[in-house]
């Protein structure tokens, strides 16, 4: 092998930036590689984030997006969901694809996957996206990489002109899976990637029934975003409660929010009512929303609210106040700060997120809150019961409420979890089966990962 491999990371939007550069877990690959990072032009909306002091001895080249071969694999991809077929797993795509269809593209994208149509619409999609001039084919027969690789989605800027043209140029191309629903909500529509890294036995069940690839070709590679949860905390139990005006004494509930667009305000309220009839001893309860949640359908009220038991967590109150003054946005907050907080609370609730998972990994006592009667939260009632969420739901170790007369009477339940002195043990172990434990930290499994796959495809 040669001593030091051409390697092309393609980095599309800041939720991989934060999830992969500034974890820094392509830092080894830097060391020991020549490794350009390579993103949208400058400017572009995806890409916001500061990331150079994290890729130190990378080369950073701006690509090009070509838009009209984005706009053909998208057309295709939803003509690939929109097939009339009637399996469990096609069922599952198409509720999810019928969020952002509206219905004349929907009937259009069904008659385009009729079995004879199908297939001639595919050929011709993938003809007019060779014929395209195309930056990222200049690039690739430019500087005659050995190995790529792209974290991110199936349906990302860059991903599907890379399969076709690292195939084309017989170049390994290395997938990873960016979040949770990556397998199971969306398709590559050019082919497949030489690896699959799924974060877990359950991802890498959804990648081979969903997008059709070998298991041969995936891999359990946990999360990178996650490696930080094997260090020590930046802060004490002591020093996060007197950060948040919580007697040191108490048990604190973690309400952690989500991204679906449910009444999170009316949630708190419920539990900090519950509180004040004394129905929780001893008790306070801190809210943390998700970076990109908007405070659920009423976060500037969250803001507002004179709580007596509530606390809003200090990394994210200036999230939450932002929200009157700019409506809904983004944000994305240190994973050292997340790290913290779960940590130091002692049990948690949300309603459909990642951090369900992540309280899991700390060996948190932890509730999948489903509000069903939020009805006016379209996209809460369309995806609570997917394929990633219904495996986690369905799990013995997890508290399920249905409802909010429910979810006061199972916090009751989530406090007596705490209780049992194996629960933690019983949690974590849970959660391997979602997020794969790794005794090696990711930088150095991904170099040798990068090192292996080099010489077996090069044999």
């Amino acid at each position: 092998m040669k001593n030091k491999l051409k390697i092309g990371i393609f980095i599309d939007h800041d939720i991989m930036i934060r999830h992969f550069i500034h974890s820094k877990v392509f830092r080894l690959l830097i060391n020991n590689h020549d490794v350009d990072i390579i993103l949208p032009p400058k400017g572009h909306k995806r890409i916001t984030l500061n990331f150079k002091e994290f890729i130190e001895g990378a080369k950073t080249i701006r690509l090009k997006v070509e838009t009209k071969n984005k706009r053909l694999w998208l057309r295709l991809a939803q003509v690939m969901v929109m097939r009339p077929r009637f399996d469990k797993e096609s069922l599952d795509l198409r509720k999810t694809w019928r969020l952002v269809t509206p219905w004349k593209a929907e009937i259009l994208h069904t008659f385009l996957g009729l079995p004879f149509i199908y297939f001639f619409y595919k050929q011709l999609t993938k003809l007019l996206a060779k014929i395209n001039d195309l930056p990222l084919r200049n690039l690739l027969e430019e500087k005659n990489y050995d190995l790529v690789i792209n974290p991110g989605l199936p349906d990302g800027l860059f991903i599907n002109d890379l399969i076709i043209e690292s195939k084309r140029l017989k170049i390994p191309l290395i997938y990873i899976m960016n979040s949770w629903d990556n397998p199971s909500t969306a398709l590559f529509a050019s082919g497949q990637p030489n690896l699959f890294l799924a974060w877990g036995q359950q991802t890498a069940n959804h990648a081979n029934i969903y997008q059709k690839i070998p298991k041969h070709k995936i891999l359990k590679f946990g999360a990178a975003q996650f490696e930080i949860y094997k260090t020590t905390p930046k802060i004490s139990k002591k020093e996060f409660c007197r950060i948040h005006n919580i007697n040191l004494d108490k048990k604190i509930l973690l309400y952690a929010g989500g991204s679906l667009g449910t009444n999170e305000f009316e949630h708190l309220i419920l539990i900090e009512k519950s509180i004040e009839k004394g129905e929780f001893k001893n008790i306070s309860v801190i809210y943390r929303p998700h970076p990109w949640g908007g405070g659920g359908n009423a976060g500037e009220k969250i803001y507002e609210h004179n709580w007596k038991h509530v606390r809003i967590e200090n990394t994210m109150d200036s999230y939450l106040k932002s929200l009157k003054e700019k409506g809904y946005h983004l944000t994305f907050p240190d994973y050292s700060d997340t790290h913290v907080v779960l940590s130091h609370v002692d049990y948690v609730i949300s309603p459909l997120s990642t951090i369900l998972i992540e309280a899991g990994i700390h060996g948190k006592p932890l509730m999948c809150f489903l509000p069903l009667e939020d009805i006016e939260a379209k996209h809460f009632q369309t995806v609570h019961d997917l394929p990633h969420f219904r495996d986690f739901q369905k799990n013995r170790n997890v508290i399920l409420s249905k409802n909010r007369k429910e979810l006061i009477k199972k916090i009751h339940l989530l406090i007596e979890k705490s209780k049992d002195p194996n629960f933690k043990y019983k949690i974590q172990k849970t959660c391997e089966y979602f997020v794969s434990k790794h005794s090696e930290s990711y930088d150095i499994r991904i170099l040798k990962l990068v090192n292996k796959c080099f010489q077996t495809f090069n044999k």
